[in-house]
């Protein structure tokens, strides 16, 4: 029987349906943010994206009506992904040095992995209607490791004097890696995530 004349009950579930297509979102999203990573927005093409995925570039308009919302797309993935992480190493045990390093390890490697995180920075370029609640998720994710970098602070693993800049000097250092970082290179995700703390620590770190 053709899928066309398939019966009802043999349709896929609605919540199957929902499922596949949160995972094709998934892949633009992924292959979309490694690409602005690299390039840049205004650099990156819809056709180049479609090109990394093989598919056409009418199956991207399918789930995102131009760029823009494409971006939109990544920089929700990504904040979703930040702030979850973020909850967790709040959550992480240890002391406050401890908890930002497991968050900055975490997003290093999947900087580094397949699923490149997209790096919130071209927010102008974003749709008008989404601007201002992501400049408003950015700024809680801000605050939500300002906080970590303040507990590290009262418990002695973190030097006071740097709190102030700490985050913003941590994750412009974070963000720059999916710049030069190559697939199949000399290191490992996990080692690049390894030898960027053994840096930050010995800087931040209480003497």
């Amino acid at each position: 029987m053709s899928p066309l004349t398939a019966s009802k009950s043999q349709a896929p579930s609605p919540f199957k349906r929902e499922a596949v297509r949160n995972q094709k979102v998934e892949f633009i999203c992924r292959a979309a943010g490694n690409l602005f990573n690299k390039k840049g927005y205004e650099a990156t093409s819809l056709d180049e994206v479609a090109a990394v995925l093989s598919i056409s570039k009418p199956s991207i308009y399918y789930y995102f009506k131009n760029k823009s919302e494409l971006l939109l797309g990544c920089y929700e993935r990504t904040l979703d992904i930040c702030e979850e992480l973020c909850a967790e190493a709040h959550k992480h045990e240890g002391t406050g040095l401890d908890k930002l390093c497991y968050f900055i390890e975490n997003l290093i490697v999947l900087h580094c992995s397949n699923g490149a995180v997209a790096v919130v920075g071209d927010v102008d370029a974003l749709p008008e209607h989404a601007q201002a609640d992501i400049r408003a998720r950015s700024r809680v994710l801000t605050e939500g490791l300002e906080n970590i970098a303040l507990m590290g602070a009262a418990d002695g693993s973190i030097r006071p004097d740097l709190v102030p800049i700490m985050t913003r000097f941590i994750m412009g250092g974070v963000n720059w890696i999916p710049r030069w970082y190559q697939d199949g290179g000399k290191l490992e995700p996990k080692e690049v995530a390894q030898a960027y703390l053994a840096f930050l620590t010995g800087g931040i770190g209480a003497r």
